[in-house]
């Protein structure tokens, strides 16, 4: 009860009253020292009337009253005097920040408010606050940020992030090298193939409802390059909602195409075991009838039955040569050494051995051959084995175009290689065609086709340490074009008698 009276009597005061005037300055005393800064007063003078605890600490204790407040607070670099001074000068207030401690390893924040004294003159509030922590805490922060952009950017992943309609917002450096197919804001389905799409589509919609996907797709990348690529797509979450997606294209094409390689190496160790076993069994038997047939050829006592051993006996040396073919293809390590082989010879030979096939009656349509052949080119390799690779691209050729066309075929010299090639303005093949025809048992002639020739025949130029590619585009034709490693030696080569050639040309 004394308490409330006496607070009552000093409501009773006038404002002026000495005994209000002091319960004022003891409130603000208090305020002053509990504010959380350090805080300094500093009269017209520009001299400390009087800190704070905080302020005393700040400056090691040193807060003696009447201290110049230059002689507390650094000059900034590149401004004239103190902050004190500039802020009671201008009449406005002034913020900066400095470093500050033994080894300048404290962030200092200081607000001075000019402001009137008692006596009427300017004065000024000084509020300092360490924070140094803070921009610690910022610097780490930025690091962070920092570092997590650099990992983002120099992974070897496609990263996108989406918004709820399946928009991109965002991507990473490697996402935007593909560039104009990826553009910020576009659908991220825009980005893959036709034939993917359903797929993308399906698992973009289980991740925006809360699941974790995975799919493989063919991304379209710049210049019409289609790219295969494992999509793995997270949601992202924001105050418990679902705002978006996070997806990771990896490409695996070049894994893809060591699969398929490997399986067609595989198909093709297969298909070389089997022949050979079928090979080496026929072969003992065909040993059997042609010891027999010869016996009996020495034996015969008329000409009817000569003949006809003869034709028996041709008949089992043509399925030897035959079976001899077959083992060549299984055994492809154990060709004949090679020798200079001239390509625009290779090419003519071929031709004239092949024409039969396009100039039979029973086709519809003419085929018009062009021939391209400038200075000779020679390459190393086995003449015989090179012209099957020629016979299975001009029979190929005339193939594609049922209705007649133009084929051409041609040859030129390289730095390092000689080339030659077969093409054909016929139906033209899709890419996903064209990437699977050098597989064993792969074709497109249905029961017309035996899906080995141009397997056998890229057998043939990688056994030689050449390549041959193909190039085709849907009712566009197909262009073969073949590598081998050139021969500089031109007068080693020896042509082959027109014999030995006759000798090739089918019956």
């Amino acid at each position: 009860m004394p308490h409330r009276h006496a607070t009552t009597l000093l409501e009773a005061l006038p404002e002026n009253s000495p005994l209000v005037n002091q319960r004022n300055d003891q409130m603000l005393d208090h305020a002053f020292n509990a504010l959380p800064d350090g805080a300094f007063l500093f009269g017209g003078d520009r001299r400390l009337i009087k800190g704070n605890a905080n302020a005393a600490q700040l400056q090691n204790g040193d807060l003696c009253p009447g201290r110049p407040c230059c002689e507390m607070f650094w000059r900034v670099e590149g401004a004239d005097g103190c902050v004190v001074d500039r802020a009671i000068e201008s009449g406005e207030r002034v913020e900066v920040e400095i470093q500050s401690g033994a080894e300048q390893n404290l962030s200092i924040s200081i607000i001075v408010e000019p402001l009137a004294d008692n006596d009427g003159g300017p004065g000024a509030l000084v509020i300092t606050r360490d924070i140094s922590d803070l921009r610690r805490a910022e610097a780490e922060a930025i690091a962070h940020k920092s570092f997590i952009a650099s990992v983002a950017d120099r992974t070897p992943d496609e990263i996108y992030a989406l918004d709820a309609a399946g928009c991109i917002t965002w991507m990473n450096e490697r996402a935007e090298a593909l560039k104009p197919v990826t553009i910020a804001g576009g659908r991220f389905v825009d980005i893959i193939s036709p034939e993917s799409k359903d797929t993308a589509e399906q698992n973009l919609r289980l991740t925006l409802a809360g699941d974790d996907t995975e799919c493989e797709v063919r991304v379209l990348h710049a210049e019409g390059v289609i790219r295969y690529a494992e999509a793995h797509a997270s949601p992202l979450w924001k105050d418990g909602e679902i705002g978006g997606a996070l997806v990771f294209l990896r490409d695996i094409t070049d894994r893809k195409r060591e699969h398929e390689l490997m399986a067609q190496s595989d198909k093709l160790r297969a298909v070389g075991e089997l022949a050979a076993g079928v090979a080496h069994n026929l072969n003992n038997s065909l040993t059997v009838i042609q010891g027999r047939a010869q016996l009996l050829l020495r034996n015969a006592t008329d000409e009817a039955s000569a003949k006809s051993l003869q034709i028996i006996t041709n008949a089992v040396e043509d399925g030897t040569k035959t079976l001899r073919r077959i083992l060549e293809f299984a055994r492809r390590d154990s060709a004949s050494e090679f020798c200079p082989v001239e390509l625009g010879y290779l090419l003519t030979s071929s031709v004239d051995i092949a024409r039969p096939k396009w100039q039979s009656k029973s086709r519809k349509g003419t085929i018009n051959l062009k021939i391209e052949s400038n200075t000779p080119v020679y390459v190393m390799g086995e003449q015989a084995e090179l012209r099957e690779v020629v016979l299975n691209l001009l029979f190929n050729a005339v193939d594609a175009m049922p209705e007649g066309g133009t084929m051409e075929i041609g040859m030129r010299a390289e730095i390092e290689c000689g080339c030659f090639w077969v093409a054909d303005n016929g139906s033209g093949m899709s890419q996903e065609t064209a990437s699977r025809i050098f597989e064993p048992f792969f074709t497109t002639k249905g029961k017309l086709g035996s899906g080995l020739g141009l397997s056998a025949s890229h057998g043939i130029v990688t056994r030689h340490r050449g390549e041959i590619v193909v190039v085709s585009e849907p009712g566009e034709g197909t262009r073969f074009e073949v590598r081998l490693p050139i021969c500089e030696k031109n007068d080693r080569f020896i042509k082959k008698s027109d014999a030995v050639d006759e000798a090739l040309e089918p019956a």
